[in-house]
């Protein structure tokens, strides 16, 4: 039965979606190869919605640009087969997010395509600078505000990067640039829920995007100082860290026992 952890008391699901309510914004930070992020994100979404009816979904998974063939499939004005074949989902759609696209079709939930067009994202890595000139026709979902200066985010980063096997594609790119991109989705994603503060919102993404109330949270919080957010993380994300830690990586912790 799964449970949400807080600060080392567990709630059962009644209780943890009645205190969920209380926040704007609820961000999950799944590991993306997860069976249990992905059953957590679909009950979550399913259990929100039961109590509010105006919740969007917002994901990580689709690009911007597709915002559109995203929004007509919704709404029963694309064939799932076309709707495949021009959002470009990512490989473990079928599996693990479709079931989430299916149950906001079926509620006419709005849903957010978030994530920058990796092409901007690569093209501000390689170039180590967020422009207008870089990202080309990509500028028009460049925020007005993008903060980089959280040294903790960055070290944070950094340190990912340092970790990463010595076959992966990114380890030999610098550090820097590749920080910037990462800023550049998490401030793209951020300002992407923007239109739907006056409702709440239930952003599925990967952990690092939102752990520790960085990433997104953090891009979306120096805008909106007074908005109510909550991050929720695995409890395998957390597992090696000391109870007293784990309060610090997220609001609330999923457990599945």
């Amino acid at each position: 039965m799964p449970y949400l952890m807080k600060k080392g008391f567990l709630y059962d699901l009644e209780d943890s979606f009645d205190i969920l309510m209380d926040y704007s914004v609820i961000f999950i930070g799944e590991e993306h190869e997860s069976r249990v992020s992905h059953h957590a994100e679909l009950t979550l979404l399913k259990g929100l919605a039961e109590r509010d009816s105006n919740l969007v979904l917002a994901l990580e998974m689709f690009e911007r640009d597709v915002q559109d063939i995203l929004d007509a499939y919704l709404k029963g004005k694309m064939s799932e087969k076309k709707f495949l074949k021009q959002a470009r989902p990512w490989p473990n759609y079928l599996e693990d997010y479709r079931p989430l696209i299916e149950f906001a079709k079926k509620k006419g939930m709005p849903v957010i395509a978030a994530n920058i067009p990796r092409r901007a994202a690569a093209a501000v890595a390689m170039a180590d600078k967020v422009s207008p000139d870089v990202m080309g026709d990509d500028r028009r979902y460049l925020p007005k505000t993008l903060h980089l200066k959280s040294k903790e985010y960055y070290k944070r980063f950094a340190s990912s990067m340092e970790e990463m096997p010595h076959f992966t594609p990114m380890k030999g790119m610098n550090v820097d640039g590749l920080y910037k991109a990462q800023v550049l989705k998490d401030s793209v994603m951020a300002a992407s829920v923007e239109p739907f503060l006056d409702r709440r919102t239930l952003f599925c993404c990967g952990h690092f995007h939102s752990d520790y109330h960085l990433g997104i949270p953090y891009q979306l919080q120096k805008n909106h100082p007074k908005l109510k957010i909550a991050v929720i993380a695995m409890a395998s994300s957390v597992e090696n860290l000391l109870m007293k830690d784990r309060s610090k990586v997220a609001d609330f912790i999923w457990v599945e026992e």
